[in-house]
């Protein structure tokens, strides 16, 4: 009998010291996390539109982009070939690459004038087609396209409200709430590539804080940073989007 209770004794040990050490290994970061939709804040961008008889012109932080020419024929910008038709309230957009349509978009006036809407439809070269609308109310200008706006809320169909994250020593699997997969990463800052010409880093500032940037074409995009309350039961995100587009969201995330 005192053989077997030794035995049974060091058998118990094993297990508290194996869930122990599971335990030990788990990391705060870890989880699934819900998004909070009370907490959401967004400043949105604030930028001008010129509209004339052959399109218009949209200027970001004191920075004309490219004319965009509504005839209903195919015009080379740096975004790829842009096909744009006036419509009742508005215009028509069509982006191709590579002889690919990537982008589909109808931008439309509500009746008083006073907001502008984008309804989007994107086509990535890896993934299911989803849509983007936002909008934006008038700041100033008019009547018609014309004038100063500033964009007030967007959704997105593929937006889920789950964050979900995976430490594994020096690396992490992380899925924001509007990605359909994880992107694998090392927690030093080192660029991983999501696209043809994008790429995303992670860097674990300190044991609450992460700090995560995307980039495309040598530049910086967007710049969010997650902080882990001091319970673990929530993340706070600040999602910057620098100039000319600049603008700022922030958002609380509780643990699921």
């Amino acid at each position: 009998m005192k053989r077997v209770f030794c035995r049974s004794v060091w058998a118990l040990s094993c297990v508290v010291a194996f869930n122990c050490a599971c335990f030990a290994q788990a990391n705060s970061w870890d989880g699934s996390w819900k998004m909070d939709p009370s907490s959401l804040k967004y400043d949105g961008p604030t930028f001008s539109v010129a509209a004339d008889a052959d399109g218009y012109t949209v200027t970001r932080g004191g920075t004309a982009m490219p004319k965009t020419i509504c005839d209903g024929k195919a015009h080379q910008t740096p975004d790829g070939m842009v096909t744009c038709t006036k419509a009742s309230t508005g215009y028509e957009i069509s982006v191709a690459k590579d002889g690919k349509t990537i982008r589909k978009a109808t931008a439309s006036l509500s009746a008083d004038g006073k907001t502008r809407t984008v309804k989007s439809t994107v086509f990535p070269s890896d993934g299911q087609p989803y849509s983007v609308t936002t909008t934006s109310e008038r700041q100033s200008g008019g009547p018609g396209y014309s004038g100063v706006w500033k964009e007030v809320s967007f959704t997105e169909s593929r937006e889920t409200g789950v964050l979900k994250i995976k430490v594994t020593g020096d690396s992490i699997s992380f899925q924001e709430t509007d990605t359909p997969k994880p992107v694998e990463c090392k927690l030093d800052g080192t660029p991983t590539k999501i696209s043809d010409t994008g790429t995303v880093s992670i860097k674990k500032a300190d044991a609450h804080t992460l700090k995560v940037t995307y980039s495309s074409d040598g530049k910086v995009r967007r710049e969010n940073t997650f902080v882990l309350s001091a319970d673990g039961k929530s993340i706070s995100e600040t999602d910057v989007t620098p100039a000319p587009s600049a603008s700022k969201m922030s958002q609380t995330l509780h643990k699921m």
